[in-house]
């Protein structure tokens, strides 16, 4: 009997080792697809030209953890649970709207609007 006993509590330590994992894995892949959409976004504007802008929606959270996406002028990054995900753009002028031009941080839960704006003999993307 209590042999059947620590082998049942060693299964059942591994199946919770497993889920956790997975919900793990879950958020990094959540994660990974809102930080390829804000860039496929900032992509899409600044190719479609002067004016062109998109709307996001930015979730409230990935999977019950809040996260917080940095956009700069490389890529975006996202940090989620102790972990970064980090998805790569061609370099472009980035700016929010106060013309911030290091870094735009997009919180969870909230619109934002990515415009292509002409700035000099240059465009930028304008995220607010």
């Amino acid at each position: 009997m209590f042999l059947l006993l620590v082998v049942v509590g060693g299964i059942l330590g591994t199946v919770q080792i497993r889920l956790e994992t997975v919900e793990k894995s879950d958020e990094a892949v959540q994660a990974r697809l809102i930080s390829e959409k804000v860039a496929s976004a900032i992509e899409e504007v600044y190719a479609a030209g002067e004016g062109h802008e998109i709307r996001i929606e930015m979730p409230g959270n990935i999977e019950g953890s809040p996260y917080q996406v940095k956009v700069n002028q490389s890529g975006v990054r996202i940090d989620v649970g102790g972990w970064t995900g980090y998805s790569y753009s061609f370099s472009k002028k980035i700016s929010d709207y106060a013309q911030n031009q290091n870094e735009v941080i997009m919180r969870p839960n909230t619109n934002y609007t990515l415009r292509n704006v002409k700035e000099g003999k240059r465009n930028i993307v304008v995220i607010f």
